[in-house]
């Protein structure tokens, strides 16, 4: 999500249409985090996203049904198929790592106990490089931030030999829209808002989304940054 994406990014997309689909219309202000979670306790906006549920926000918000979702993939070449369930699955690749990112305590134990080798280095995109060159097997990464990193880095007949298996390292957080109790109105809102998600999950628009921003589709090259007024 960035104001330098088309339609805000993927999942500004997924949100304004299940608004609209309620009949509402949606206006985006892109404040800092602790700003926006700030003005949203506060009822100062409607509604903010995309956060994941802790008790300190439930205390002032109403979540609705997920927009998205964030957690580790296992990015690989499309050439290099494979199954894992554990990751004693993984014993013959080699994994890269950037350091100071957590996979979680069970991946870190998993390396430690010789499961698979990897390799630590100190960016992303080292370790984008290293997978495209076949120098490592597997690259651990977020689902969409894994792909639009990729198409920053590489030209898209480079980032399309790139694929990812779609079970989680470790389940995969939901993302929701925060609507603020401080606004009477919300309740009605959230449950309108719902129904909009349902929609374009029925419809198909939801993964048709997800799959157009995989593929690069909501990256603004500098013309169009320009044309837009970003």
């Amino acid at each position: 999500m960035s104001p330098q994406l088309k339609h805000y990014g993927v999942t500004a997309r997924i949100v304004k249409e299940a608004f609209e689909e309620s009949g509402y219309e949606v206006v985006f202000q892109f404040f800092p985090w602790k700003r926006t979670i700030l003005m949203s306790e506060q009822g100062l906006v409607d509604a903010s996203f995309p956060w994941s549920r802790k008790p300190e926000r439930e205390k002032h918000h109403l979540y609705s049904k997920p927009v998205g979702e964030y957690g580790y993939v296992f990015f690989h070449q499309k050439n290099r198929s494979f199954q894992w369930n554990t990751l004693k699955d993984l014993h013959d690749m080699t994994i890269g790592g950037t350091n100071s990112y957590n996979y979680g305590e069970e991946f870190i134990t998993a390396a430690k106990n010789g499961y698979f080798l990897i390799e630590w280095v100190h960016s992303d995109e080292i370790n984008w490089r290293k997978l495209l060159a076949g120098r490592i097997d597997l690259f651990p990464s977020d689902v969409e931030a894994g792909y639009a990193k990729l198409r920053d880095i590489f030209p898209d007949e480079k980032a399309d030999r790139i694929t990812h298996h779609p079970h989680p390292l470790k389940p995969l957080t939901p993302m929701h829209v925060l609507f603020s109790k401080e606004k009477p109105e919300n309740q009605e809102r959230l449950e309108r808002f719902n129904q909009g998600i349902k929609k374009l999950i029925s419809d198909g628009r939801f993964e048709q989304y997800l799959m157009e921003s995989r593929q690069g589709k909501y990256r603004l090259i500098t013309e169009d940054i320009r044309e837009e007024g970003l």
